[in-house]
């Protein structure tokens, strides 16, 4: 309502102004004139006063009418939505980015030559991408024949490359066509894959070697049953001698099924933990293995009483025996072996010392690898499938312990552990779930 009366005040005023120089000149045209150019005089002024306000539309809008107010308030607002988009718009941008930061791939987008747009954290760590190489060729940066020829040719293969700055790590390298002139180059380190391939590798090869030799006992014997000149006697015979290597090929089987029970189990579960006295797991133990012995063997135990651990008991009466029976086998006619159990106060203590041979240095840290055996001269040892200390080192991960080991060649060895007076349960319901 002010907006009008001012404007019709302003025309009244024009108007009068306009007859008053008519009257009192009797020119009729000059007043005309006079009141057009007081209107064009009035739409300039407003009209500048709109441009400088169209510079900065988000201050208030300097003509104080209705008709201006109601557009400046449709550009404002349109101004604030278009604003609110773009902040959204470039948060989703942002959280996009940092979370491409945490993923472990490395990505590098190139422009129409190989040029390098953006690229992720991992870049940075595998691939030695730093922020002063955008819009330098990647080729020029990671000299390798394999990725060159990859970004060259602009072939959908997949290469193979050691890390820029870590011979160590295998990294495998792809590109993906974004569009016409954009491509994206992905990394992935495959060092622990290609560990885990020649692990199952050498895994084969081993199980292979250890069945071959029975097998071949086996077959050596089972063609000798097939002649019609052999007694009954000698076929009874020989039918007694299949036994070893048959139970050997069954051991190592066994073996081999509970290693792969232990390598994909959870920690164990609350129910299977149980309280067991140590000190009778021992003589449990001795009297299971004295049939392995020699009669000149001799068991000395110095085990506390009344120590408990919790534990999953024929877990860890597995990881006792297979100590024990490790120990008679490295061990001398004659030999020792000395078997504690003592408290540690929160831990309990399991030792197995012999007066074996001992064991090299370069030796201990792959005693717990599957299938290996310390080759040494004048060893006693016989039997065994080769998992036994594999066996036990995954029984102790289960256990929150592992095993350790300190020996001297020519004068014997000591294997021990230690097990927690309680088990984490807590640990365990969060590994479960």
């Amino acid at each position: 309502m002010k907006s009008r009366w001012i404007k019709s005040l302003l025309a009244v005023a024009l108007g009068l102004a306009a007859l008053a120089l008519e009257f009192t000149t009797g020119l009729t045209g000059w007043a005309v004139v006079c009141l057009l150019g007081g209107i064009l005089i009035y739409v300039l002024v407003r009209e500048q006063k709109v441009r400088k306000w169209l510079e900065h539309p988000l201050q208030p809008v300097p003509i104080q009418t209705e008709g201006w107010q109601k557009a400046a308030k449709r550009i404002t607002g349109s101004i604030d939505h278009s604003r609110g988009r773009s902040r959204t718009l470039l948060q989703a941008l942002k959280r996009i980015r940092s979370t491409s930061d945490y993923l472990p791939d490395a990505w590098i987008t190139l422009q129409q030559h190989q040029q390098i747009e953006t690229f992720n954290r991992s870049a940075q760590n595998l691939l030695g991408i730093k922020s002063a190489d955008i819009g330098s060729d990647l080729k020029t940066l990671i000299r390798h024949p394999s990725l060159s020829r990859l970004l060259t040719h602009d072939e959908t293969e997949i290469v193979e490359i050691a890390s820029p700055i870590d011979d160590s790590k295998r990294l495998e390298v792809r590109i993906v066509a974004l569009d016409e002139n954009r491509q994206l180059v992905i990394a992935r380190d495959i060092s622990e894959l290609n560990r885990l391939l020649t692990m199952r590798q050498d895994f084969i090869a081993n199980v292979s070697h250890e069945l071959r030799t029975p097998l071949t006992v086996l077959l050596g014997y089972v063609e000798s049953m097939t002649s019609d000149e052999l007694s009954e006697e000698t076929l009874r015979e020989l039918a007694d001698r299949l036994v070893t290597p048959v139970d050997r090929m069954r051991f190592m089987v066994d073996d081999l099924l509970t290693l792969t029970q232990l390598e994909s189990a959870p920690l164990p579960t609350v129910d299977e933990i149980q309280s067991i006295d140590g000190r009778a797991e021992l003589h449990l133990v001795i009297d299971e293995a004295r049939p392995l012995t020699s009669s000149s063997h001799c068991f000395k135990v110095e085990a506390t009483e009344n120590v408990h651990v919790e534990c999953v008991p024929s877990e860890i009466h597995s990881a006792f025996m297979n100590l024990v029976t490790n120990a008679i086998r490295y061990s001398p006619d004659g030999g020792e072996i000395t078997i504690r159990w003592r408290d540690l106060g929160e831990f309990a203590r399991f030792e197995v010392e012999d007066q074996g041979v001992g064991i090299p240095p370069d030796s201990i840290s792959r005693l717990t690898e599957r299938f290996y055996r310390v080759d040494m001269k004048g060893s006693r040892a016989r039997g065994g499938t080769g998992l036994g200390l594999a066996i036990v080192k995954h029984v102790l991960r289960r256990h929150q312990s592992e095993l350790k080991v300190s020996s001297t060649v020519g004068m014997g060895s000591k294997f021990y552990f230690d097990l927690p007076m309680t088990f984490s349960h807590q640990e365990v319901s969060r590994v479960v779930q």
